[in-house]
């Protein structure tokens, strides 16, 4: 049996805070391969827990978290498979493309219901 260890979330500083503009994250390679790199791990994680949401990081220690709701993983996986073939990690390309059609299978399953007297398991 394979252990799995439960994933420390990373928190991303930013100082100062306020005043902050969008351009300053976009334009900061640090916290693009934070998120490249966590944004994989995060939605695989909260899949397997069956969670309606994945937590990439904390923002500093504010205890406010940069989330991904479920309706997103998809786009957000594919967006981290551009960022790795710029950077030309064709293997890490292909664990996404097999983690999205995983979460795609998952979705197409039907929901089991109850009929009368069935015993639902």
């Amino acid at each position: 049996m394979v252990m799995s260890t439960k994933r420390i979330i990373p928190r991303a500083l930013f100082e100062p805070i306020i005043g902050l503009r969008a351009s300053d994250l976009t334009d900061n390679n640090t916290l693009l391969n934070l998120i490249k790199n966590e944004t994989p791990l995060a939605i695989e994680e909260a899949f397997k827990a069956k969670k309606t949401f994945a937590t990439i990081f904390e923002v500093n220690t504010s205890g406010y978290f940069l989330d991904i709701p479920k309706m997103y993983w998809i786009s957000a996986l594919e967006e981290c498979i551009k960022l790795n073939l710029e950077d030309e990690h064709f293997e890490e390309c292909i664990k996404l493309k097999d983690l999205i059609e995983e979460i795609k299978r998952a979705s197409k399953k039907p929901i089991k219901s109850k009929q009368d007297g069935e015993r639902i398991d």
